[in-house]
């Protein structure tokens, strides 16, 4: 049987944007006042709980590339935060682009992007749990029959 093989959770990319959710997050939830771009495009209350999803979305995902045990469980904890991860960078690409209209293209655009990487790496690891699925489907107890000593008649 071919060994089955995931593809490894520390893809460069997926680091950094796990890592830059994490440290954004933390800044703008410790800074007094948000940045413009920030209050202009999601309103109040909305904004905070923005800004807690990406400290969430920093930390499960990073745990989640680092987790020791089964390999299903660290994709799966890696998937949820890189869905979330898109959901939140494009729920900003959205705003920014119907809020501050043509002069958040750039912006929006890019922080897409990210959205849409993400999305891309959350495929990639539902592949990887249906190659586990299907490997742990077809690995059945085997019958191996032993030879046993007996004692002489």
């Amino acid at each position: 049987m071919r060994p089955v093989r995931t593809d490894s959770g520390r893809h460069p990319f997926e680091v950094t944007s796990l890592l830059a959710a994490l440290v954004c997050g933390i800044t703008l939830v410790g800074i007094e006042g948000s940045p413009r771009s920030v209050s202009a495009a999601i309103p109040g209350d909305l904004e905070r709980a923005w800004e807690l999803t990406l400290v969430v979305v920093g930390v499960v995902g990073l745990v989640g590339i680092l987790w020791p045990g089964h390999p299903a469980t660290r994709l799966g904890v890696e998937l949820g935060a890189l869905l979330a991860l898109g959901a939140v960078t494009g729920m900003y690409a959205i705003a920014l682009l119907v809020s501050i209209g043509a002069s958040g293209v750039f912006a929006g655009t890019f922080t897409a992007g990210t959205a849409v990487a993400a999305w891309c790496r959350a495929i990639q690891i539902v592949r990887d749990l249906g190659r586990l699925a299907r490997l742990d489907d077809t690995a059945a107890p085997v019958d191996v029959p032993m030879l046993v000593e007996r004692d002489p008649p």
